[in-house]
């Protein structure tokens, strides 16, 4: 974990000059596979822009603000047949200049009424004038930082934002307030931040979320390939923060307490998510939607280990297994559903144990009621470790609907050349297929009885039972290889 964007920057305070000012509206409709209620399936409105290129060598230069407003926007992309029509705009790099941002948020958005959903997230640099206290800018890709006020993009000006009719307003920011272009700046921010930041205690409908308090830095998680708000605000939106709610609404509160417990969790309480809105606004206001199913996904999954002396035992996070040791996996749906199973192994090659050609055909669908046994259904085969020792993973994927965005990762991965699985380009892709797999929900699961021993009935005693509440979730189990 290592902080980010924050180096010599305030973006935030411009970001929530920027968020603050407009008064942006976010609640969203129901998630992909969700049957959405037309009455309530409005329009989706959405800017989103992310610098982290800059054409002004004096500008830092950030790691994640572009991946993160693009992750943003392919996750809208994926759910936009749950709206009427969507009219989502991107900004990466070169083309988040100002003139064409500021054209996006003051022309695009017009259109949006009182009951649509309008989203704004700016990801990027932000700055504050010495010789204009007062004023706030969004660094965007053309900015000449010793001309703020003639090329970046002013935040305070009542006409950028002007016609926007919408009720509804979610304020995202995912950056932090310290740092400054200038010496003496810093201070000055922070405070000015925390000023805005009050203000939104008074605006009727008006919620803001900001990725930490005034006086903090963000970070970014490398596993993650997101920044670690960024990250958990995606797990949120997918289901997470929907736990427990009937009709899979999620409301302000609810996102804003998954997205803060997960932040400080992470960075071991050095981040924490603000919220600003009126008393009891968060509560009652829905932000979003997440898919709603008659009752849990149950499976009843086992992972065994058998030694050189025959003897089977569970295989768990906490195995040490030896070079030639034998691997099975048995696994159980209750009702129809698609499976995942990959295997990163030692050597981080990445290996698809389900779907298998030998069980099913390559959709992934497994059938309810029916029992799986990898390797093969022919018989009790096992998989063999090799002679490379380090950590294995296994990862178990249970999703109410096929997943392609999966597959084809899978199928460029498995495509390259060995050298090139190998490589840079496998790596990569790799790393995809691991991300993915983070940013779905994870499993509910209860623990086997380890106690038992009796050879006969073992699967059974070592059976997990995952619960998949929402759309999908996964599950892991990561073992030490050591040699013979």
């Amino acid at each position: 974990m290592k902080p980010i964007r924050c180096l010599l920057t305030q973006k935030l305070g411009i970001l929530w000059m920027l968020l603050l000012t407009t008064m942006f509206i976010f609640s969203f409709g129901q998630i992909a596979n969700a049957a959405p209620d037309p009455a309530k399936k409005g329009d989706l409105y959405a800017v989103i822009v992310g610098v982290s290129k800059y054409g002004d060598p004096n500008i830092p230069q950030l790691t994640l603000s572009d991946k993160d407003a693009k992750d943003l926007y392919s996750f809208i992309d994926e759910r936009k047949s749950l709206f009427r029509k969507t009219n989502v705009h991107l900004f990466l790099n070169e083309q988040a200049t100002r003139a064409n941002v500021s054209k996006a948020l003051r022309d695009d958005l017009k259109p949006a009424g009182k009951d649509d959903i309008v989203l704004i997230y700016m990801s990027g640099h932000g700055a504050a004038d010495q010789s204009r206290p007062d004023e706030y800018y969004f660094i965007t890709h053309d900015t000449q930082i010793d001309n703020l006020y003639g090329t970046a993009l002013w935040m305070n000006q009542n006409a950028l934002f002007k016609g926007i009719d919408s009720d509804r307003v979610l304020l995202l920011s995912d950056a932090c307030h310290s740092g400054g272009f200038n010496p003496g700046l810093e201070k000055t921010l922070a405070k000015e931040a925390d000023t805005f930041f009050s203000m939104f205690q008074n605006l009727k409908g008006r919620i803001g979320i900001s990725s930490s308090r005034s006086d903090e830095k963000s970070y970014e998680q490398p596993k993650f390939g997101n920044s670690i708000f960024t990250h958990f605000l995606l797990k949120a939106l997918r289901g997470e923060a929907s736990k427990g709610s009937g009709d899979g609404s999620i409301t302000a509160k609810q996102l804003y307490d998954y997205i803060y417990e997960k932040t400080r969790q992470e960075t071991k309480n050095a981040q924490s998510p603000q919220l600003f809105c009126p008393k009891g606004l968060a509560q009652e206001t829905t932000v979003f939607r997440a898919p709603t199913f008659e009752g849990p996904l149950r499976i009843r999954v086992s992972f065994v280990s058998k030694d050189d002396s025959e003897r089977e035992s569970p295989l768990t996070n906490e195995s040490v297994l030896k070079s030639g040791s034998r691997i099975g996996i048995s696994f159980q749906p209750e009702s129809d559903c698609y499976v995942y199973i990959f295997w990163w192994d030692s050597s981080g090659q990445v290996g698809k144990l389900f779907p298998n050609p030998q069980l099913t055909e390559g959709s992934g669908e497994a059938r309810g009621g029916q029992t799986y046994w990898l390797p093969s259904k022919q018989g009790k085969y096992w998989y063999v470790l090799d002679n490379n020792p380090g950590v294995e993973t296994i990862y178990f994927v249970a999703s109410r609907q096929r997943n392609p965005k999966i597959e084809t990762l899978y199928d460029k991965l498995n495509s390259l050349s060995a050298s090139g699985r190998s490589g840079k380009a496998g790596k990569e892709i790799s790393d995809k297929l691991e991300r993915e797999f983070n940013i779905m929900g994870i499993a509910d699961y209860t623990v086997p009885d380890k106690s038992v021993q009796a050879p006969q009935g073992l699967l059974e005693a070592l059976e997990n039972e995952i619960k998949v509440v929402g759309a999908d979730a996964s599950y892991s189990v990561q073992f030490r290889h050591i040699p013979k």
